[in-house]
């Protein structure tokens, strides 16, 4: 069944007749594989999102990238709303530099996801904003696009931050809808804090996010050749971003998961998400748990921060034959464990 925010588009589907549209962030395929316009387009920052669009429409016309150029523009742009209202703020500039002027931007979300906010979102580029659809425990708002819009450029939404990990300065990049933009994540500090040897060899960055992880390690055991991987195409760019800034060369893939990762690692280092959008999701971390194994070297080790109250302990375990506790506070768990 297509998702909620699917089924209201669809329900709205007699606007998708003709013209070319571009649809932001879809969280399912069913809207290219169900709509007649063959002129439909779309534009991903999810590599998960992007992988399960081509299984069902033409490669050809999904782009998996940060943000969107073209030198066609579109007579309509559809954004599902991401969870991150400075990163809704930022991908509906970008749309809306590349729909002509009088055309139309969509948001729809959910209810419980901030949709609410979507009028006053749209309004910093259209003329004319209505609500014109409810239902699924979502809204779907239309705006006019103005004559008053700037070329997009991504880079001027960077921030660029220095934090001090055990007297290293590690220069940082981030955006909007980047896990913890513009400052470090008290987890990840507590998982850099400790982790003053840093094994040669080569190592992982897994759920880079803005590469603040690898970027440490790299400063930290200059010998170690690093690799990041994530799911967000935001993330790889700042990642790449942090990297030069902290003069660093390293591979960054886009993954699902483990899946895109190849080769061994003789250690592997993650804060890793438990979010799917606003929804609680462990099948990331449990699946990394899971695969692990087969992606280190010899006494090659896995080094994880979370949340203390998920169940990761277990799991470690049952994959790993024990863990150890390197750090603890009243709010996260650094684990170490060894293939």
């Amino acid at each position: 069944m297509s998702a909620p925010q699917t089924q209201v588009l669809l329900r709205n589907d007699d606007a998708f007749a003709k013209g070319r549209w571009l649809i932001a962030n879809p969280v399912d395929g069913d809207l290219f594989s169900i709509l007649p316009n063959d002129d439909l387009w779309g534009f991903h920052q999810y590599y998960d999102e992007y992988q399960r669009c081509i299984a069902t429409h033409p490669a050809e016309r999904h782009t998996f990238t940060a943000a969107y150029t073209t030198d066609t523009p579109f007579d309509g742009a559809v954004m599902y709303l991401p969870k991150a209202k400075a990163h809704a703020r930022m991908l509906l500039a970008n749309l809306a530099s590349v729909v002509k002027p009088g055309g139309q931007l969509w948001i729809v979300g959910e209810n419980k996801g901030g949709i609410k906010s979507a009028a006053k979102l749209l309004d910093d580029h259209c003329d004319v904003v209505n609500k014109v659809d409810s239902a699924r425990h979502c809204s779907l708002f239309i705006g006019v696009r103005n004559d008053g819009q700037s070329p997009f450029e991504l880079d001027e939404h960077l921030q660029r931050t220095t934090h001090i990990i055990n007297d290293i300065p590690v220069t940082v990049c981030s955006l909007p809808g980047v896990f913890s933009h513009g400052e470090l994540d008290p987890a990840t500090a507590l998982l850099l804090t400790e982790t003053r040897q840093v094994p040669k060899g080569t190592l992982l960055d897994f759920a880079c996010g803005n590469g603040v992880i690898a970027c440490y390690l790299g400063l930290r055991q200059p010998q170690a050749t690093l690799m990041l991987c994530d799911v967000s195409a935001l993330a790889l760019y700042c990642a790449k971003q942090s990297l030069a800034a902290n003069d660093l060369e390293a591979t960054v893939i886009a993954s699902n998961g483990l899946a895109q990762v190849s080769g061994k690692f003789n250690g592997i280092f993650t804060n890793p998400p438990f979010h799917t959008g606003i929804k609680t999701d462990y099948g990331i971390t449990h699946a990394l748990i899971r695969d692990v194994r087969q992606h280190l070297q010899p006494k090659g080790s896995l080094v994880m921060v979370a949340n203390r109250f998920l169940p990761y302990p277990d799991a470690l375990d049952k994959t790993f034959g024990q863990h150890q506790v390197l750090a603890k506070t009243n709010k996260f768990t650094v684990y170490r464990t060894q293939a």
